[in-house]
C-alpha cells in the first residue's frame, strides 16, 4: 500500500451522548493566520482534539462502510469514499511522537508565504479535505478523518502524493501536552478538528436547511455534515514553532526544544 497523505491544510478559502455509539451526531487549518475567524483558545483546542482522538479511535473497532465510488477510467485514479475509520487508527499522545512537522507545499495566501504566516501566528487550520490514502490507480478518501494532518521530521515528503521534496517548505514544532492525536500510518498523523468546509458548500448547506430542497450530488456531503452536527467553527491548533523551512533554508528558533515532545 503507498503511504498516506496527509493532506495539508489549506487556506481558508464531539462528544457522544451517553450511552450513544461513537457514530452519534456531535455538536461540533488553511494554513496561517491574520484572517478573520475563530481566535486559536488553547484550551478549546485541547479538549476538543482530545475528546474527538478518543471518539475516533473508538470508531476503529467498528469497520468501515464504503458510501460511495467513481470510476476514473483510464487516465485518473478510481475513488472510494468510506464513513468509520481504518482498523490501524490510534490515540496518540504528542509526547509519543517528538517534534512534529507540517509542510506547506510551498503554498501562498494573498502573496505571503504560507510558512511565514504559521511561524508568525503560532497556528495551524484545518483544511478542506478529509485523511486520502492514494496509490497509482486508485484513493481512499475517510471522509470521518479531518482536521491538521502532521509527520516526523524523518518521513519522505515524497510519499505524501502532494509533489514535495526535501526542499519543500514547512514548519516543525510542539504542541500543549494535553492535545488529542491520531496515528494514521507509519509517520502520518491528524489533530482531529472541524473540517473547512468551502464556502459554496456551506452555503448550499444553510439553503437546503432553510428550504428542505436537496441540491443534486449533494445527499453524501450533506450527510456527513449532519454526522457531525450540523456546520462547525474553526478550531485553530495553537503551536510552537521549532524551526522552520523556507526556500530550501533552515532557521532553528527554539533550540532547546528539538529532541523533545
Amino acid at each position: 500500500m503507498a503511504a498516506a497523505a496527509g493532506i495539508p491544510s489549506a487556506f481558508t478559502d464531539w462528544t457522544p451522548a451517553q450511552g450513544a455509539s461513537s457514530r452519534s451526531k456531535l455538536p461540533a487549518e488553511a494554513y496561517g493566520a491574520g484572517m478573520a475567524g475563530p481566535a486559536a483558545a488553547p484550551d478549546r483546542a485541547v479538549a476538543y482534539t482530545a475528546a474527538q482522538a478518543k471518539r475516533l479511535s473508538a470508531m476503529a473497532n467498528e469497520g468501515l462502510t464504503l458510501v460511495k465510488s467513481i470510476n476514473g477510467g483510464m487516465d485518473r485514479q478510481d475513488q472510494y469514499h468510506y464513513s468509520g475509520v481504518p482498523s490501524v487508527v490510534t490515540r496518540v499522545s504528542p509526547a509519543e511522537v517528538g517534534v512534529k512537522r507540517h509542510w506547506t507545499s510551498n503554498a501562498q495566501y494573498a502573496g505571503v508565504p504560507v510558512v511565514d504566516l504559521i511561524v508568525k501566528s503560532g497556528l495551524l487550520k484545518a483544511g478542506p479535505r478529509p485523511y486520502i490514502i492514494p496509490e497509482s490507480h486508485r484513493a481512499d478518501y475517510y471522509s470521518d478523518l479531518h482536521g491538521v494532518f502532521f509527520t516526523t521530521p524523518e518521513f519522505d515528503p515524497s510519499q505524501l502524493w502532494m509533489g514535495l521534496g526535501a526542499d519543500s517548505d514547512y514548519v516543525d514544532f510542539v504542541v500543549d501536552p494535553g492535545m488529542g492525536a491520531l496515528y494514521l500510518a507509519p509517520g502520518n498523523y491528524l489533530f482531529p478538528c472541524p473540517q473547512n468546509t468551502q464556502t459554496w458548500i456551506r452555503d448550499a448547506y444553510s439553503k437546503w436547511k432553510g428550504t428542505g430542497v436537496m441540491p443534486k450530488g449533494m445527499e453524501g456531503i450533506f450527510a456527513q455534515i449532519d454526522s457531525e452536527g450540523g456546520l462547525q467553527d474553526a478550531i485553530d491548533v495553537p503551536i510552537t514553532v521549532v524551526r522552520y523551512q523556507k526556500n530550501g533554508k533552515v532557521k532553528v528558533l527554539r533550540p532547546d526544544l528539538l529532541g523533545k515532545p
